[in-house]
Formats: structure tokens, C-alpha cells, sequence
């Protein structure tokens, strides 16, 4: 009994003990006074009764104003959340395991902000499973998916880049993170719950920047850090394919000459044209990069020897040799190859490129618009006398 109703407990004995006295002082008949007392302390038990009747009935309003209170308050968080998440830069989703999907979960969520992304409704993954590992580019589905079964395998989070195709075709690259949730409760399966960000432009910027910083600005060519690069791999390659590594330096012949005579910017134009020429002159696998000035490399990967060498020297001399229209004049560049063969495992990248450089300078001496191959008796710079000249 609540503190109301003991209260009003008491008040009903009071009631009763007190018509038992009154009946008494008034002489009345033992029988009536039986009567009287009973029918106050039923009156006084029928006050105890409604009395707690409505208290018990002020409580279950108040319980029930809380509950609607508490209701509203979790459709507001409720609201907020989902602004949130449909409002945020990036797609929401919810996935749950399931191994005979591709890539090893079923989509049950997804945010609306996917339609932004890839053109597709949040339906639309919702309904098919396997349309989102479909949608992978092929070229990075099997590192995704690799990272997939990872992520539910161990429960470590998801963190994977990647392309995808949207619905009209372009390619979109997406960074996706993802964290393991509690078991669903219904179905005892594995939760993850991921954000899906596009970062195309991103990667765009980050490709132009490693371009930028691996290629010449004025032809497009391979700098000499590619190069370089391409050389050692070709290096290490070299004796587990059959073949050898041939470097051949291309140096225009009297090029200060026509930068005297028609300008520099008429001497861009044709440095351009020259390295479009070098490109058409070699192979598709071949590297044509641009040392420095006038002076160009040319990487001949798996070639037969110097024979398929001084082949592909003497094309390039025919096309160098050819006449180029500048505005309203013709302009004919020569220019003298050196070239040096790795047919030995062992040779390092500075030792042919200090090869290919003395067997360039024996051209020029030879009296240039030529080639010549590599001899150890040719006289050598040091690697630091290169480097400083380059």
C-alpha cells in the first residue's frame, strides 16, 4: 500500500473506532452499534479503495506521459540520425555476411547518397547482391574482394580504394571503410556497418602529380628519374628472360645552332617533334625518355644483341634525318646514338649509362649524324662527371 493509501487506511479505522464510541455514548443496542461500526468501516475501506484507485490511475498517466515523452525523443534522434546520414558527403550503408554472395556480405542498407556516386538506386544494390561486386573494375575486384573476406574472416576493419563502373560507364574510384556491429539478433549473422567516399578527383590529382614529377614538361617523355627506374627493372629482369638490355643516347646534332638562329620557341616545337619521331622509331614496349637539352635516351628491353641495336639506331637516324616544317621553313636535325648492350647479368644501371654517354661522344667524333656501339677502349666520364653534366 502506497503512503495515500495507509493514510487513508488509517482514517477509515479512525472512522469505525470512532462510531463504536459514539454508539456506545449514546446508549445504543449492541446489534446497532455492530451495524453502524461495519458501515463506517466499509465506507472508509470504499475512500481507501478510490483514493488508491486514483493514485494508482495519476501514476499510469505520469508513466504514460514519459512513454510519449521517451517516444519523441527517440523519433527525434531517430530523425536526426537519418538526416545525418543522408546528408552526409558520402554513401551509409549496412551489410550482413553471407558467404554465397561474391564478395561475402548482403547489402541491407544503403544511403541514398550511392545515386550521387554511381547512378544507381540504394534499391537497387539492395534487391541484388551481386550487382555492387559486379560493379568493381575488373582491374581491382580481386584485391577488393580479397579484402572483403578479410574483414569478415578476422573482424578487422575495411579500409580498401578502388575503382568502380557507374551506371553510364565512367570509372569512379571509392575509398571503403567499414567496421564490424553486433550480431544481428534475429538472424545470429555478422553486421558491418561501412562508408563509402568518392575520391576520383583525388586520385586524379595524386596521378597528375607522380606524372608530373616523373615526365618532362615540354614532350611528355620519361625524365630521368623514370628512366632510370625503367632501367634497373630491366636490369633485374635481365638473365630470367631471354634477351639483353640495350640503352642507346640520342644527342641532336648542332642544336644550339637552330636555337640561335630560329629561337627557343621554335626549338621546343622541335624537340617535341623529335620525341614524337623516337616513339614512332621503337617498339611499343620500348622507353624513350629525355635526358636533358637535346639529349635523349631510348631503353631497347630484350633485344638480341647489339646487331637488333645498331637496327633500331639506324631507324631512328632516318627519321631524325627527315625534314620538319617550321612555319614557313624547313628545318633537317641529325644527331649522333651511342649505344651499350647488356649481355652480362651484373651490369648495373650506371655502368651503361656511362657506356651508352662514351659511345654517344665516339659518334660525335666519328663526325656525328651516326652511331656507335660500346668498346672498352672508348674513354669513360666518371658517374660524378655525368651526373654534374647532366
Amino acid at each position: 500500500m502506497s503512503g495515500g493509501g495507509a493514510v487513508v487506511g488509517l482514517f477509515g479505522g479512525a472512522l469505525g473506532l470512532a462510531a463504536l464510541t459514539l454508539a456506545g455514548a449514546l446508549g445504543a443496542g449492541r446489534g446497532t452499534v455492530a451495524v453502524v461500526a461495519l458501515t463506517v468501516i466499509g465506507l472508509g475501506f470504499v475512500v481507501v479503495v478510490l483514493v488508491s484507485g486514483l493514485a494508482l490511475a495519476r501514476r499510469l498517466r505520469d508513466a504514460g506521459a514519459t512513454l510519449d515523452q521517451t517516444i519523441r525523443e527517440a523519433d527525434e534522434t531517430a530523425s536526426r540520425l537519418r538526416v545525418l546520414v543522408e546528408h552526409v558527403p558520402a554513401a551509409v550503408y549496412v551489410d550482413m555476411d553471407d558467404p554465397d554472395v561474391s564478395d561475402g556480405g548482403r547489402l541491407a542498407y544503403m544511403s541514398p547518397q550511392i545515386v550521387g556516386i554511381l547512378g544507381y538506386q540504394p534499391a537497387d544494390f539492395v534487391g541484388d547482391p551481386e550487382l555492387w561486386p559486379s560493379r568493381i573494375h575488373p582491374d581491382d575486384r580481386g584485391a577488393a574482394i580479397e579484402a572483403y573476406e578479410a574483414h569478415w574472416r578476422t573482424g578487422e576493419p575495411l579500409r580498401a580504394e578502388y575503382r568502380m563502373i557507374a551506371r553510364d560507364g565512367t570509372e569512379i574510384w571509392v575509398r571503403d571503410e567499414a567496421f564490424a556491429m553486433a550480431d544481428d539478433t534475429r538472424s545470429g549473422r555478422r553486421v558491418s556497418q561501412g562508408l563509402l567516399v568518392e575520391i576520383t578527383d583525388r586520385k586524379r590529382l595524386e596521378s597528375k602529380l607522380i606524372h608530373d614529377a616523373l615526365h618532362d614538361p615540354l614532350t611528355g617523355l620519361a625524365n630521368r628519374v623514370l628512366l632510370r627506374d625503367h632501367l634497373e627493372r630491366a636490369l633485374a629482369r635481365h638473365g630470367r628472360a631471354p634477351g639483353a638490355v640495350a640503352l642507346l643516347f640520342v644527342d641532336l646534332d648542332d642544336f644550339k645552332q637552330v636555337n640561335d638562329s630560329f629561337g627557343h620557341a621554335a626549338g621546343d616545337q622541335i624537340l617535341c617533334q623529335v620525341a614524337e619521331r623516337l616513339g614512332a622509331a621503337v617498339r611499343g614496349d620500348d622507353v624513350v625518355g629525355r635526358q636533358s637539352g637535346d639529349e635523349f635516351a631510348v631503353l631497347l628491353d630484350r633485344v638480341l644483341g647489339a646487331d637488333e641495336a645498331t637496327v633500331a639506331a639506324e631507324r631512328i637516324l632516318r627519321e631524325l634525318r627527315r625534314p620538319i616544317q617550321l612555319g614557313g621553313r624547313v628545318v633537317v636535325v641529325g644527331g649522333s646514338i651511342g649505344i651499350a648492350v647488356a649481355s652480362e647479368r651484373g651490369t648495373t644501371a650506371e655502368d651503361l649509362l656511362i657506356q651508352a654517354d662514351a659511345a654517344m661522344y665516339a659518334a660525335k667524333r666519328a663526325g656525328k649524324s651516326t652511331f656507335a656501339v660500346f668498346d672498352p677502349q672508348m674513354p669513360v666520364r666518371t658517374w660524378t662527371e655525368l651526373e654534374a653534366a647532366g
